[in-house]
């Protein structure tokens, strides 16, 4: 297939395009800095400012895929008013002006997404069927509206999946800023640790993908999490655990919110997750699905 991939560059973007390349898809990249993307991931790159300029003609001649992961780091700085526009933004305008810039080639558009769709509190588990609300908070308003944009490109006949994704586990991401600190055997959980952490590992993520590109079953939103997720607290513990570190050094919820302001709701929310698409309609099969295992493999590896 011939795909478009925006924030390849980025952590999940880095490995799908590794995957896809090795099982001979054609891939195409929009950067920020395309000849940096270029000379980074092997394939041809096209620069791309989304808030000021309409997507290259040229990146998407012949196109029959886009998979649109571009987007402002959540995780990265305060949310301050000027932050909270970029990150929307980053999301909604790219993808609106992909939307209309696709060519009579594509044949499928698969969009970022994330659990933070849905209440981010409470017992209750969540999956596909849970209808978005109208209002809600800032994760909520981003997750929505993004997938609002996406969606309109099934007015032209163009499948669209939406992938909404939990906890990335993986040689970047969340772990590499919590590396450090239980490395030094200061980590442990966050609040009172009760927090439900929807997670997957990156391999099973870049799978997911993979198989969206070509599985015409694949549409509109989807779950990717693992199907066991944990309690931060167990999360902790399995990582100080496979670190052989210590993990029960809390970090009180007030002084998070005081160092990280809104940016904290990340790590206090509790996401109850359930990927019922994957599970009962794809079948798809988890490689890893124990906490302990995936972690295990991954810093095995490492």
């Amino acid at each position: 297939m011939n795909i478009l991939i925006t924030g390849a560059t980025g952590f999940v973007g880095r490995h799908l395009v590794q995957c896809l390349k090795q099982n001979q898809h054609t891939i195409k990249v929009l950067s920020r800095d395309g000849a940096r993307a270029s000379q980074k991931l092997g394939v041809p790159a096209y620069g791309w400012d989304y808030a000021t300029q309409e997507v290259p003609a040229e990146a998407l001649e012949n196109i029959q895929v886009i998979i649109h992961l571009m987007g402002e780091n959540l995780g990265d700085g305060r949310w301050t008013d000027a932050r909270k526009r970029a990150i929307y933004e980053s999301r909604i305008l790219s993808t609106r002006k992909l939307v209309t810039a696709a060519p009579s080639s594509l044949e499928c558009f698969i969009c970022g997404s994330a659990i933070g769709i849905y209440p981010g509190q409470g017992e209750d588990v969540y999956d596909e069927s849970y209808v978005v609300l109208d209002h809600g908070d800032f994760m909520q308003t981003i997750c929505r509206d993004w997938e609002k944009e996406a969606a309109n490109i099934e007015s032209r006949g163009v499948r669209r999946v939406s992938i909404r994704t939990g906890v990335v586990l993986g040689e970047g991401g969340m772990l590499a800023k919590l590396l450090p600190l239980f490395k030094l055997g200061l980590g442990g959980p966050i609040g009172q640790g009760r927090q439900w952490l929807p997670w997957i590992l990156i391999h099973d993520l870049v799978s997911v993908y993979e198989i969206a590109v070509l599985d015409t079953r694949y549409r509109g939103p989807v779950n990717a999490v693992s199907p066991n997720p944990v309690r931060y607290r167990d999360f902790a513990t399995a990582l100080g655990k496979t670190l052989h570190r210590p993990a029960f050094f809390p970090t009180p919820a007030f002084i998070l919110k005081l160092v990280l302001g809104e940016t904290a709701a990340l790590a206090l929310n509790s996401y109850h997750i359930a990927p019922a698409k994957l599970l009962q309609t794809y079948h798809f099969d988890f490689k890893f699905t124990s906490l302990s295992t995936a972690l295990e493999d991954l810093f095995e590896k490492g």
